[in-house]
């Protein structure tokens, strides 16, 4: 015996989530005798009866429970692979996911550019504070700080960065000594930070203690703070380069610091890529290589 058409499943599953064959109908956008039918015909098909019917009300018979798993499951599996699909091969949508000062510094303000490099298509940006989980995301690729090692992603090089201290003009002006080695000018004051370890100041000063750590939900929360007044974050350059270089922030140093780290292009290995992240990578690597040169007193 061969298993039943699929065209029954999708009106079984919706009537034993919802125990009705009426709001099964709704979901689906057909009459409920069209539901009932399709029901009728899929248990003459297996010769069990799958509900037990109390007038409108339905309750699953053992069979009923027991079919209901496997239908559901390879619902599910056809849904995701269609959607899979329809991602690679016919839609003309990409979804972006980014650090949220990429999006508004970098991104957002050359949209624009990507619409001329791609006319037809549709870039979505979403922004966040944590990584994404590709497997429970709709993202399709995101942009990451890291040092690029994920096993399971894909992961191409925008930008390699750097660091030194920055803080507000007036900040400056009425906390920071005049003179002393760069420690001695960060050290006992107010730092900005993303994680209450602290872990970003204490990898570049590991002896630094701070008067008060004020904790930012994110890297344009640090910024925006110290643009503010409020104390000394880590600046990225050259993502920061226009604050600076406008004087919305003023770096202790001319000395730049390694970071080991990066801004990253990365999507899961197992999706492979497609011609749309490939064309938002050539764009927002474009994007960082004419970022404005950083201009720093001698």
């Amino acid at each position: 015996m061969n298993p039943p058409p699929i065209q029954w499943l999708p009106a079984f599953a919706r009537a034993a989530e919802a125990l009705s064959f009426r709001k099964a109908a709704e979901q689906l956008n057909v009459s409920p005798p069209a539901i009932s039918q399709q029901i009728k015909a899929l248990e003459d098909y297996l010769g069990v009866l799958l509900f037990k019917r109390h007038g409108p009300r339905l309750e699953l018979t053992e069979a009923g429970e027991f079919y209901y798993g496997p239908v559901q499951d390879m619902l599910k599996i056809h849904q995701t692979g269609f959607e899979e699909l329809d991602r690679r091969f016919n839609r003309r949508a990409l979804t972006l996911n980014t650090p949220l000062f990429i999006a508004q510094e970098i991104l957002i303000p050359n949209y624009m550019d990507y619409k001329q490099r791609q006319p037809n298509a549709e870039l979505r940006i979403t922004t966040g504070t944590e990584y994404i989980d590709f497997t429970a995301n709709t993202a399709d690729a995101a942009i990451r700080f890291g040092s690029g090692d994920w096993p399971t992603l894909a992961s191409r090089l925008l930008c390699k960065t750097l660091t030194t201290p920055v803080c507000s003009l007036e900040y400056y002006q009425r906390h920071i000594p005049d003179d002393g080695d760069l420690f001695s000018r960060v050290n006992q004051q107010t730092l900005l930070t993303t994680n209450e370890a602290n872990r970003e100041w204490l990898q570049l000063f590991p002896e630094i203690e701070a008067r008060e750590v004020i904790v930012c939900d994110s890297y344009f929360s640090v910024i925006k703070s110290a643009e503010k007044g409020l104390g000394i974050g880590l600046g990225l350059f050259p993502a920061i380069n226009n604050w600076v270089n406008d004087r919305r922030l003023k770096t202790l140093t001319t000395d730049m610091f390694d970071t080991g780290a990066g801004y990253w292009l990365v999507h899961p290995k197992q999706r492979g890529s497609s011609e749309l992240v490939e064309s938002c990578f050539e764009w927002a690597k474009d994007l960082f290589e004419t970022l404005p040169e950083l201009s720093l007193p001698g």
